[in-house]
Protein backbone atom coordinates (compact mmCIF):
# COMPACT_ATOMS: atom_id res chain seq x y z
CA UNK A 1 0.00 0.00 0.00
CA UNK A 2 2.69 2.50 0.71
CA UNK A 3 4.68 1.33 -2.65
CA UNK A 4 1.39 2.21 -4.27
CA UNK A 5 0.90 5.69 -2.73
CA UNK A 6 4.56 6.51 -3.29
CA UNK A 7 3.99 5.80 -6.83
CA UNK A 8 1.38 7.69 -7.11
CA UNK A 9 2.83 10.43 -5.90
CA UNK A 10 6.25 10.54 -7.80
CA UNK A 11 4.06 10.13 -10.96
CA UNK A 12 1.65 12.42 -9.94
CA UNK A 13 4.35 15.07 -9.46
CA UNK A 14 5.86 14.78 -12.72
CA UNK A 15 2.90 15.05 -14.70
CA UNK A 16 2.23 17.88 -12.72
CA UNK A 17 5.77 19.95 -13.34
CA UNK A 18 5.43 18.95 -17.30
CA UNK A 19 3.45 21.73 -18.50
CA UNK A 20 4.07 24.73 -20.39
CA UNK A 21 2.09 27.81 -20.90
CA UNK A 22 1.83 31.70 -21.59
CA UNK A 23 0.23 35.02 -21.08
CA UNK A 24 -0.19 38.03 -22.41
CA UNK A 25 -2.16 41.49 -21.30
CA UNK A 26 -1.32 44.39 -22.80
CA UNK A 27 1.63 44.17 -25.58
CA UNK A 28 3.74 42.07 -22.65
CA UNK A 29 4.13 38.22 -22.21
CA UNK A 30 5.36 35.83 -20.29
CA UNK A 31 5.95 32.21 -21.11
CA UNK A 32 7.00 29.05 -18.62
CA UNK A 33 8.06 25.97 -18.54
CA UNK A 34 8.21 23.38 -15.70
CA UNK A 35 10.21 19.74 -16.15
CA UNK A 36 11.10 17.53 -13.45
CA UNK A 37 15.33 16.37 -12.98
CA UNK A 38 16.17 12.81 -11.51
CA UNK A 39 20.08 11.95 -11.71
CA UNK A 40 20.15 14.54 -14.68
CA UNK A 41 17.61 13.67 -17.01
CA UNK A 42 14.77 16.38 -17.64
CA UNK A 43 11.19 14.89 -17.76
CA UNK A 44 9.41 15.04 -19.80
CA UNK A 45 12.05 17.23 -22.00
CA UNK A 46 14.67 20.70 -20.97
CA UNK A 47 12.13 23.19 -19.46
CA UNK A 48 14.82 25.86 -20.89
CA UNK A 49 14.20 24.48 -24.68
CA UNK A 50 10.36 24.38 -24.14
CA UNK A 51 10.05 28.00 -22.94
CA UNK A 52 12.25 28.82 -25.99
CA UNK A 53 10.42 27.32 -28.61
CA UNK A 54 7.10 28.16 -26.68
CA UNK A 55 8.22 31.84 -26.89
CA UNK A 56 9.42 31.69 -30.64
CA UNK A 57 5.95 29.96 -31.94
CA UNK A 58 3.77 32.50 -29.98
CA UNK A 59 6.01 35.72 -30.00
CA UNK A 60 8.18 35.46 -32.79
CA UNK A 61 10.12 38.64 -33.18
CA UNK A 62 9.50 40.00 -29.50
CA UNK A 63 11.86 41.68 -27.36
CA UNK A 64 12.48 39.61 -24.40
CA UNK A 65 13.17 41.99 -21.45
CA UNK A 66 13.63 38.72 -18.90
CA UNK A 67 14.76 35.15 -18.72
CA UNK A 68 15.28 32.96 -15.69
CA UNK A 69 16.25 29.00 -15.37
CA UNK A 70 16.78 27.05 -12.62
CA UNK A 71 20.65 26.14 -12.69
CA UNK A 72 20.60 22.68 -14.49
CA UNK A 73 24.72 22.50 -14.26
CA UNK A 74 27.17 19.84 -12.45
CA UNK A 75 29.48 22.87 -11.25
CA UNK A 76 27.29 24.66 -8.50
CA UNK A 77 25.91 22.87 -4.97
CA UNK A 78 22.21 24.16 -6.23
CA UNK A 79 22.79 22.96 -9.78
CA UNK A 80 23.99 19.54 -8.46
CA UNK A 81 21.20 18.83 -5.80
CA UNK A 82 18.86 20.07 -8.33
CA UNK A 83 19.74 17.48 -11.30
CA UNK A 84 19.74 14.51 -8.87
CA UNK A 85 16.44 14.97 -7.98
CA UNK A 86 14.81 18.60 -8.52
CA UNK A 87 11.72 20.56 -10.58
CA UNK A 88 13.15 23.03 -12.62
CA UNK A 89 11.61 26.01 -14.46
CA UNK A 90 12.03 28.69 -16.76
CA UNK A 91 10.37 31.78 -17.47
CA UNK A 92 10.70 34.11 -20.46
CA UNK A 93 9.10 37.90 -20.44
CA UNK A 94 9.45 40.22 -22.72
CA UNK A 95 7.54 42.93 -25.18
CA UNK A 96 5.23 41.32 -28.05
CA UNK A 97 5.54 43.00 -31.13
Amino acid sequence: MKKTMLSALCLSAMLATSCQGYREANGHFTVHAESFRIFGFAIPSCDQDAATKLQMDKFPGATIHTQHSTAADWTSVTGVLGNIFGFHCTTISGKSN
